[in-house]
């Protein structure tokens, strides 16, 4: 029987690249789901590694609906879940917030190479959540479980191509994943090299007719960084100990090709950067309370380098910032509440550092040194309110969560902030949650104090003159920045019905209000010159000669914002005809003699080991019960996800002036703005391993009335493609008997920009100014690329 079970396990493990989950056991009389096994679920049972208390994940992703997104890298695996993951409230990159097995870590390159074989589950909750790690109710939190068995080494080579500006990629990535009941230990080396784009490679200029410049539009880069963390098992830190220790180091080297002067020879600026950066994350549960503590250290190190057309010195730009933080929280239930059992999380920050810049620049030279030594404390406490558990309920489970925020900064002082919100479960079916909150948001030292930089013949559109103009830019830190005061409202709501297994809606409405916005100025407007004018540096013609477009506060600003999400994943077909047959086979038996540890005779008939018969990478067979439970696994899926965002409101009242600007009705500052309708898509279809996923992102039209006459700028709708197809023998057991070398390898091919789409900018002619070319804009275009991935 251990034979039989371990052929027919292997070929199930071949079939899903799953892990060794436990040591073969004898089989149980009844057949019980494995939580490793989960298909495509929207609603699952909680496992230990969830996050803790009554709250429900918006979206569970198992097992077979992980591996059939073809993605082999934990970045590879968020892009995939993007529209799922976007936060409605719409505040700052809107990523998610990261969590592995429930616990927080203490950097996204502490887990960046876990391989995607390595997750078991991942689970998407509410922006609430977020509170009750320490976190503002402004993201979405992802949960990642891991197998808890684990062990595989992979190589990774890629390179690319684009269409237009013939630019060439290579990369090569050596990834090391081990994970076992003491720990794991995750390490990563990532080479990276690509070339240049100039003008001239695009046959672009800037004044009609003219000779294309050798100016570059996209530097020529190499990047090294190595990413490892080691996590242990601590006893003596109560129940769930853990100790992780991560770095991660990287460095990037670039040259850009500025122009060239009359004797032939060209003008360079190189740009050198080292970072690095150490934490060590220590937790533990001591009675029901999980504690967590990070520490961490880093520098970074930039600079440049400018040739100058006199032939003097180069031109240089120096920057270090170093930093050391603190991180603590301390979270758990509140039981002998009249409804049920709630939730406190306290979280302490300290953090002290300092930014060094200086700058020379002919007979110009400065320096800035300035640092920030800063002390928060937050705290949030859930409620519950009724619970569908009471007889006789008919509310379903309410809650209502308060938190509140003190901080305290050496350069800014004092500042508090607060938040409320209401949680409602009518359902299992749906959720409906709504929360207002206020906060500040410093600027960093980079935006107050980095150095002076100056990007000599920058391409620039002058509305006032209705020319394309080659200029003096200005870049770095602005001192007299203020923090941003922040109020955000939000509304939602999310939906998964019983009766459309793989289906979950959302919808969220959001009302953001920004004090002190910061930002920077990418069109001259009328209405920015007249606040700024001190940005704009004209001669005695009148002609624009210089444009400094460092971050500032530009005003008040208020945005509403209406966001759909939805997502449905479907599965078809059934798993291959043969491992069907040995599970067949093999149970028949077991129902003959229940309590055999072999077979008489050896394996069922028909059944012969195939030559060069292995487990997969990560791992060995799992047992006979999760086998029963792989019969089921269907042949492929298919899904989608999208999110819509609807921008209802977005104004702007400028700083100096007080003019009130609708960025949705021209008045934008930069052709960033104004997009009232933006999408969000990605589907994918996978067959026995062999798939391709699509990704689009669609933004609307918008315009910018340059108050210059009737003058305006018109920016059309763009919708950018992204396609990859790939093969992967994760779910393709019979080529991985014939060939076992092929056993974890994948071939993706990539195209980036499907159509070619590129972004159009006109004025009120017609015509396209030649600071928005779109080779300029969009320099790349349609681009490819080949990687091929080994796992042993």
């Amino acid at each position: 029987m251990k034979l039989a079970t371990s052929l027919a396990s292997t070929a199930l493990c071949l079939s899903l690249g799953i892990p060794n989950l436990s040591a073969a056991q004898s089989t149980p009389a009844s057949l019980q789901a494995d939580p490793a096994m989960e298909v495509v679920v929207v609603r699952g049972s909680r496992l230990p590694e969830s996050v803790p208390g009554d709250v429900k994940p918006e979206l569970v992703v198992g097992t077979f609906e992980i591996r059939t997104t073809g993605a082999t890298t934990l970045p590879e695996l968020l892009v995939t879940l993007l529209p799922q993951t976007q936060s409605g409230v719409r505040r700052g990159d809107n990523k998610p917030i990261l969590l592995v097995n429930g616990r927080r870590i203490a950097d996204f390159s502490e887990i960046r190479a876990i391989p995607v074989r390595a997750i078991r589950r991942v689970e998407v909750y509410p922006e609430d959540v977020a509170l009750r790690y320490g976190f503002p109710a402004d993201q979405k939190v992802v949960n990642l479980i891991l197998f808890g068995k684990f062990s595989i080494t992979g190589i990774t080579g890629g390179i690319g191509q684009s269409a237009d500006a013939e630019r060439e990629t290579y990369d090569l990535v050596l990834d090391s994943t081990k994970i076992d009941t003491n720990g794991r230990s995750v390490y990563s080396f990532d080479a990276q090299k690509a070339s240049g784009v100039s003008e001239e490679d695009l046959g672009l200029s800037l004044s009609p007719g003219g000779i294309p410049s050798i100016r570059s539009i996209l530097p020529e880069t190499e990047t090294y960084r190595f990413s490892g963390a080691i996590g242990r098992s601590v006893g003596r830190f109560g129940e769930q100990g853990y100790a992780t220790l991560g770095v991660d180091a990287q460095s990037e080297t670039s040259q850009s090709i500025l122009s060239r002067v009359p004797n032939g020879a060209q003008l360079a600026r190189d740009y050198e950067a080292t970072k690095a950066k150490a934490s060590l994350t220590l937790e533990g549960i001591v009675k029901d309370r999980r504690w967590n503590a990070i520490v961490s250290t880093y520098s970074e190190d930039e600079a440049t380098r400018t040739d100058r057309a006199d032939g003097r010195a180069r031109d240089r730009t120096n920057q270090q910032l170093k930093g050391a933080s603190f991180d603590g929280t301390l979270a758990g239930p509140v039981p002998g509440l009249p409804a049920g059992t709630g939730a406190f999380n306290l979280r302490t920050q300290a953090s002290t550092e300092k930014l060094e810049s200086d700058y020379q620049r002919g007979l110009q030279a400065g320096s800035e040194d300035i640092d920030r030594t800063k002390l928060e404390t937050n705290g949030s406490l859930t409620i519950p309110l009724a619970s569908r558990k009471t007889a006789g309920n008919l509310l379903g489970d309410v809650s209502i969560t308060l938190n509140g925020a003190l901080s305290s900064s050496s350069d800014f002082g004092g500042s508090s902030g607060w938040g409320t919100g209401l949680n409602w479960s009518p359902n299992s079916e749906l959720q409906i949650t709504t929360r207002y909150s206020t906060g500040e948001k410093l600027p960093t030292l980079e935006q107050l104090g980095g150095p002076q930089t100056n990007i000599p013949s920058a391409s620039v559109y002058d509305a006032r003159t209705g020319q394309s103009v080659r200029l003096d830019e200005t870049r770095g830190g602005n001192g007299t920045l203020l923090p941003e005061q922040q109020r955000d409202f939000i509304l939602g709501a999310t939906f998964a019905p019983l009766q459309i297994e793989g289906l979950n809606l959302s919808l969220t409405y959001a009302r953001n209000k920004t004090e002190d916005y910061i930002g920077s100025i990418g069109v001259n407007t009328r209405a920015a010159e007249t606040a700024f004018s001190s940005r704009y540096q004209r001669n005695s013609a009148g002609t624009l000669i210089g444009q400094d477009t460092r971050a500032l506060n530009l005003g008040d600003r208020e945005t509403e914002t209406l966001s759909f999400g939805l997502s449905y994943s479907r599965n078809f077909g059934q798993a291959p005809q043969f491992l069907r047959d040995i599970v067949a086979k093999v149970q028949k038996a077991q129902e003959e003699n229940p309590d055999a540890t072999t077979l008489p005779g050896g394996l069922p008939p028909g059944i012969t080991p195939p030559p060069g018969f292995k487990p997969p990478p990560g791992g060995t067979p799992p047992d006979f019960n999760q086998l029963m439970q792989a019969a089921k696994i269907p042949g492929g899926r298919w899904n989608i996800g999208l999110n819509y965002a609807y921008t209802l409101d977005d104004t702007l009242i400028l700083k100096n002036s007080g003019v009130k600007l609708d960025l949705l009705e021209g008045d934008a500052l930069d052709t960033e703005m104004g997009h009232r309708h933006q999408l969000t898509l990605d589907g994918g279809l996978n067959y026995r391993g062999i798939g391709g996923r699509l990704a689009a992102v669609w933004k609307g039209e918008s315009e910018i009335a340059t108050g210059y006459g009737a003058e305006r700028l018109f920016v059309d709708d763009q919708a950018t493609l992204d396609l990859s197809l790939f093969a992967s023998t994760d779910l393709m057991p019979q080529l991985n008997m014939a060939v076992p070398f092929l056993n974890g390898a994948q071939v993706r091919f990539e195209i980036n920009n499907l159509t070619d789409s590129q972004r159009k900018v006109t004025n009120s002619a017609g015509l396209v100014p030649t600071a928005y070319q779109s080779g300029l804009l969009e320099p790349e275009g349609r681009s490819y690329k080949l990687s091929l991935k080994k796992q042993f």
